[in-house]
């Protein structure tokens, strides 16, 4: 399989530290009270409450690069899943095209598992 490696940065909203001193008088900020699940009257005034950017860490992974790493994945599951669904209606619906439909579908569904389960098994 692909090795997946992360790249984290200092987080630029809490300078690294993972606590949120952006608001009124070093308080947290309202976006990371509503990140940390605060009712609305007891937002305002908190101190000390974990980043929303970074989740508490103090670094933070860029979005485009998160975002890169899921489509792929994501696209395989929704394709699968499409072209089996496909496959399952025309199989009800007695479609004159089902053959058709069972060879496409069969070569790509096959291209993407085999894809994402083409790695050697490690045993120790």
């Amino acid at each position: 399989m692909n090795q997946i490696t992360v790249n984290l940065h200092d987080c630029k909203h809490c300078e690294g530290k993972g606590t949120c001193k952006n608001g009124r008088e070093e308080s947290s900020c309202l976006a990371c009270a509503k990140k940390n699940d605060l009712p609305f009257w007891k937002q305002s005034n908190q101190y000390g409450l974990l980043c929303g950017s970074c989740g508490g860490i103090g670094k933070a992974e860029p979005l485009t690069e998160r975002m890169n790493k899921r489509i792929a994945p994501m696209l395989a599951i929704f394709l699968v899943s499409g072209l089996l669904s496909l496959i399952f209606w025309a199989a009800i619906s007695k479609s004159p095209f089902f053959s058709e439909l069972l060879a496409f579908s069969s070569a790509i569904i096959g291209s993407v598992v085999g894809y994402y389960f083409s790695g050697k098994i490690i045993t120790t």
